[in-house]
């Protein structure tokens, strides 16, 4: 699971700083660490939280199997 959180949207949503490197990076990571850890999985997913939290409203958003 990917969480970002923003004060506002000014440099964008929350949610597009997943980029399609950082799912790289996160793919990565995973495959790394079911490798040395040895845990077997038929599946795995990825989910991503954006929250989005100004001074008048907090705003949560749940992507399931993101990527």
């Amino acid at each position: 699971m990917e969480v970002k959180l923003r004060r506002s949207t000014r440099y964008g949503d929350p949610l597009e700083a997943v980029t399609p490197r950082k799912q790289a990076a996160l793919r990565s990571l995973a495959t790394q660490y079911l490798s040395a850890r040895g845990p077997h999985f038929d599946t795995l997913r990825f989910d991503v939280v954006g929250i989005l939290a100004d001074r008048d409203d907090l705003r949560i958003s749940h992507i399931e199997d993101a990527f």
